[in-house]
């Protein structure tokens, strides 16, 4: 006899786990797309690409003063210690 076909389960992604409180941009993160000109329609940091790379101007590399990554998430987040929003 055969079994049934079973459906792969799928694990549950945890419950009541806090989310990092996030704020504007802190005002050392640093893109590339910050300094192109375009016809004045503003893109702003809404319209990344996976493959945008970030710096801060504290550490001018892609790590910032408390040792993490730069990027946009965790550069929002108002819980890291180098934290300042614009």
């Amino acid at each position: 006899m055969s079994q049934p076909d079973q459906e792969p389960t799928v694990p549950e992604s945890p419950e009541n786990v806090p989310e990092t409180p996030l704020g504007p941009m802190c005002r050392h993160l640093r893109s590339k797309g910050m300094y192109v000109y375009t016809d004045g329609v503003d893109m702003g940091f809404d319209h990344d690409y996976d493959n945008t790379i970030y710096w801060c101007l504290k550490t001018m590399k892609s790590f910032g003063p408390d040792d993490d990554m730069v990027e946009k998430q965790s550069c929002c987040s108002t819980e890291r210690a180098c934290y300042q929003p614009v």
